[in-house]
């Protein structure tokens, strides 16, 4: 309390996070969150894809390096976690390229970071269906049924999107697993999940606990 009002009245630039506003805090001093209402609150998102290759490309230019655009693109889409991760994986790719003395390639990603990113081959089909509907709390026949409310369709849809690009699996065969649905039925979930992913963070956020469930745990839901 005292640092701040010192702070402040120095006219020092005050930052600070939080995973909620300063009215949410029920457990701070009334003084002090009354304070730190003062100022100005900002919702920070994590970093959509446009974002991640915006940071990729600083990031390389600071080191003045010339990366192609898809070897951005590439790396964006596959650390999603954090930004120093994301600056680290850039890293660990140009670093890797000078040393073999092998050109930039999307190829030459995928072996940099090879282990840094899950591996496909390790995960089951099922293994990934379960997870998913443990994750939102349904039952694996409701997942798997024809039930088309959106309780339990965003979640199969999810579930497709997330066995397209976590597991090396095609689409009819996804349709097979996800109760005998077409594969153009899957290609729309997926499509819609990406899309939804980009603009709606919750959904997002959903993704990624489910895929970090997924390597952290093996899975055993």
């Amino acid at each position: 309390f005292h640092t701040f009002n010192t702070w402040h009245n120095q006219e020092k630039q005050i930052v600070m996070s939080s995973d909620r506003p300063p009215k949410a805090m029920v457990t701070l001093e009334e003084r002090l969150r009354s304070r730190f209402e003062w100022g100005l609150t900002v919702d920070i998102q994590p970093a959509d894809l446009e974002m991640r290759t915006a940071i990729l490309r600083s990031k390389a230019e600071r080191s003045n390096r010339q990366v192609p655009p898809e070897i951005l693109d590439s790396i964006a889409r596959q650390v999603q976690t954090n930004i120093r991760e994301l600056e680290g994986a850039l890293t660990r790719v140009m670093a890797y390229a000078e040393l073999s003395n092998k050109p930039l390639s999307v190829d030459l990603v995928q072996v940099a970071l090879a282990d840094l990113l899950p591996q496909r081959s390790a995960l089951e089909p099922r293994q990934v269906v379960r997870l998913v509907a443990a994750s939102f709390g349904l039952s694996l026949e409701r997942l798997l049924g024809r039930d088309r409310t959106r309780e339990v369709a965003l979640p199969r849809q999810i579930a497709m999107y997330i066995l397209r690009e976590e597991v090396n699996v095609s689409l009819p065969q996804i349709g097979e697993v996800l109760g005998g649905r077409d594969h153009t039925t899957v290609l729309y979930a997926c499509e819609k999940v990406a899309d939804m992913m980009e603009r709606d963070d919750r959904v997002r956020r959903q993704v990624l606990q489910i895929r970090e469930q997924l390597y952290s745990r093996g899975a055993a839901a």
